[in-house]
């Protein structure tokens, strides 16, 4: 029904119905457009977001490690409005969104969260970026006060049951004094129509309905809610002492729900259209044109219960022993004081801003563009070609990062570890034909989550003989090779891709488009649903609720909910299983993660310099040409960031992947025997493997002691014997094999 709808809507815009007859595009202000409006705070309402300079004076500087502003300061979310991969995908969308609306206003759902301080303070529109200032504070990302003047929409509710009521008198009237602005400040919020957001006699949203989907239940995809006293910040402790600034407790920075702000994330223009008007009001966004979902997948997880979840092993030996909020595993804890005032007590649960992510390969781009002497990262040509330098419509705001090339390198290196931390794999079966892996999916969310710009993860799998040469190999990545003229500058020569041999071991999600009539498409303003989605799903996955939220398994083109197994969703992992080449006698199994594709990057290039076929012309809104964005003016501080992402992607190892975690095949025990010398352990080995029998008398209650080895292995078959078996009750063993000797 939804797709029908669309293509009729395609069809009434094409002859005019819709846009009216005409051949050259006409701006609209984003104020005005119904068909992008969603609840929340609006760039009209004068709300005043400080930049993060007022809060570096108190909040930096004095603990490097721990403090708010340095750990804040190398973020992907401080760096939200420089990362240069966002800057290409606007263009395309805003070239996509003339192409199906007649206006760029589609591209002001980039804006929302990427620089959120602009499109607040109104410098948002036009939505080409040309408006917004750096002196203002507009391309800092998500700043401090972005987050800290944040305010509960749905204010009854009360975060409740995900964060515990208050016992203690003090934190008790804390909560309700910011209840009380709280609901003060929501009930200013109007919707397009100017009637009121927040219905007065239950201080709920005019659209909760019964508090089920897909009534306005939460206040995703941007909608912000902003307390407009500059000097109002919220935080999670009911005992912060005011300094600078006031303090106000807020259940809601303790919970998942402000993160939710931007981490799901829906298309309100074709909401508005196809399911009909003022729905991106009225309905979550969860429940329209999926984007991303990241907190949908937390919120169908075991981790979204009261009280969270038990977390892997990974997090635990880090100190996250259980998970109930994002803030648990990206703003993890540490001993340390809030801001460098006299008399501020030391924490030994202080949150630390460092917000980490997975996104290694822009950290490091953007850690090599301070240009400070004593960065031993810098690069001259990345410099050159995102300052305007080489090409002047491909700018990013590298003033801003002068000085910080330390602090995002060391936000890289914590995203590569944090990337090892978010799985696990090991050895289910093995035969002589066929082989099985379990991998664990550590986090709270999908493995992999977020906007699908060409990221993935897959598994690759390679098989030795006996004399440990390689015979075979499942999905194999082939290096990038580039070549260089005189000044530095690559061209392309060959490899960045990824031998697809196995399809479903490649984890990522895939737009459609009944649009541009593409069954797989990078285009995110035209998809209309999912082609692919196998990532793995957390720990308790509810898969009953998840359609309802549009975060379902999907499968060439289709819901697969039986893509897992109950046990599966419940354990958060997935089996999968390979054929062995026949000589395999050992085998190593490498999970990798890619920030983006050759693909991707070469989408984004094709489609910004008019060399692609995926738009037709004329356009449904009546344009006569598809691709406009090397003509028209609109796009003049734009129109480069083809070539741009083109060269910056193969200067930089073109994303290299990273190798997350790896198992290999287990040892070929043959026999267990007890004889008059001990206990013997037939081990089958193999050539670069090493050998070791260990042993544990109580599972419950010791670790596990080395009886035997290491051993190297030749090929032939050994024993390993444990001597004093016969001394025992009881005992356990195990071997382990290794690479190596």
């Amino acid at each position: 029904m939804a797709n029908a709808s669309i293509f009729r809507w395609m069809a009434a815009g094409a002859c005019g119905a819709l846009f009216g007859i005409g051949f050259a595009w006409t701006p609209l202000p984003v104020s005005e457009d119904d068909l992008v409006f969603m609840p929340g705070t609006q760039p009209a309402d004068g709300v005043s977001i400080e930049g993060v300079g007022q809060c570096m004076n108190c909040h930096s500087g004095y603990d490097l490690l721990v403090e708010p502003g340095t750990t804040w300061q190398g973020s992907m979310m401080a760096q939200a409005g420089r990362d240069p991969l966002w800057m290409a995908s606007v263009v395309v969308a805003l070239q996509d969104s003339i192409w199906l609306l007649g206006n760029a206003n589609a591209g002001d759902l980039c804006v929302r969260c990427h620089a959120p301080v602009g499109w607040l303070g109104g410098r948002s529109d036009p939505p080409n970026l040309t408006a917004l200032e750096p002196s203002q504070g507009d391309l800092e990302g998500v700043n401090c006060s972005t987050c800290h003047q944040m305010v509960d929409p749905v204010v009854a509710r009360r975060q409740l049951p995900l964060v515990p009521e208050e016992t203690d008198p003090v934190a008790i009237a804390a909560a309700d004094t910011t209840y009380a602005r709280d609901v003060t400040v929501i009930s200013a919020s109007k919707l397009f129509d100017g009637s009121g957001f927040i219905d007065a006699s239950t201080e709920m949203p005019v659209h909760y309905g019964s508090g089920d989907l897909p009534g306005y239940i939460e206040a995703t995809s941007g909608q912000f809610f902003m307390e407009p006293d500059p000097n109002i910040k919220r935080g999670n402790r009911p005992d912060a002492e005011p300094k600078s600034h006031s303090v106000y407790y807020s259940r809601f920075h303790k919970g998942p729900y402000q993160c939710a702000t931007c981490h799901d994330v829906s298309n309100p223009a074709l909401a508005n259209v196809v399911i009909g008007a003022g729905t991106s009001e009225s309905q979550s966004a969860a429940t329209y044109f999926h984007l991303e979902r990241t907190f949908s997948e937390f919120l169908l997880s075991a981790y979204a219960a009261p009280g969270g979840a038990p977390t892997n092993a990974p997090f635990a030996e880090i100190g996250v022993g259980s998970a109930g909020t994002c803030q648990d595993c990206h703003m993890s804890t540490a001993v340390g004081r809030a801001c460098n005032k006299n008399n501020v007590p030391i924490r030994n649960d202080l949150r630390v801003h460092d917000l980490t992510g997975g996104n290694v390969w822009v950290g490091r781009i953007l850690a090599s563009l301070d240009q400070s002497a004593d960065n031993p990262d810098r690069d001259a040509f990345n410099y050159a070609l995102l300052s305007g330098s080489r090409y002047p419509g491909a700018v990013i705001d590298v003033g801003g990062l002068q000085g910080v090339g330390a602090a995002l390198a060391q936000a890289a290196d914590r995203a590569e570890q944090n990337l090892g931390r978010a799985a696990t794999m090991m050895p289910v079966a093995d035969s002589v034909a066929t082989a099985g892996l379990r991998i664990y999916n550590n986090t709270g969310h999908k493995l992999i989550s977020g906007f699908p710009e060409g990221r993935r993860m897959w598994v690759n799998v390679r098989f030795y003989d006996a004399a440990n040469e390689v015979i075979g190999e499942l999905n194999a990545y082939e290096p990038l090779v580039v070549s260089r003229d005189a000044e530095g500058v690559p061209s392309y020569v060959s490899g960045g891709v990824l031998q697809r041999d196995r399809d479903d071991l490649v984890f990522e999600a895939k737009m459609q488009s009944d649009l541009t009539g593409e069954t797989a498409s990078f285009h995110m303003v035209l998809a209309t649903d999912r082609y692919k989605d196998n990532r793995i799903p957390p720990k308790g996955f509810n898969s009953d609720a998840a359609s309802a939220r549009l975060a379902q398994p999907r499968k060439g083109g289709e819901d697969a909910l039986d893509y897992f197994s109950e046990v599966e969703y419940a354990g958060g992992y997935h089996d999968v299983y390979f054929d062995k080449p026949a000589g395999t006698v050992t085998w190593d199994a490498r999970l990798y993660y890619q920030t983006t594709s050759l693909e991707y990057v070469r989408f984004l290039r094709d489609e910004i310099n008019g060399t692609a076929s995926t738009l037709v012309s004329p356009s449904p809104s009546g344009e006569p040409a598809a691709y406009i964005v090397a003509s028209d003016p609109f796009f003049t501080t734009l129109k480069d960031w083809g070539n741009a992402i083109w060269e910056l992607w193969l200067h930089n190892q073109g994303s290299p992947p990273v190798e997350m975690t790896t198992t290999i095949s287990p040892p070929g025990i043959r026999h267990m025997i007890h004889e008059i010398d001990g206990f013997h352990v037939g081990v089958q080995t193999a050539v670069g493997r090493g050998y070791a029998l260990e042993a544990n008398d109580g599972l419950a209650s010791g670790g596990w002691t080395l009886i035997d080895g290491p051993v190297a292995g030749d090929g032939a078959l050994v024993d390993l014997i444990d001597p004093d078996a016969s001394e025992h009750e009881r005992r356990f063993y195990r071997v382990v094999n290794f690479v190596g000797e």
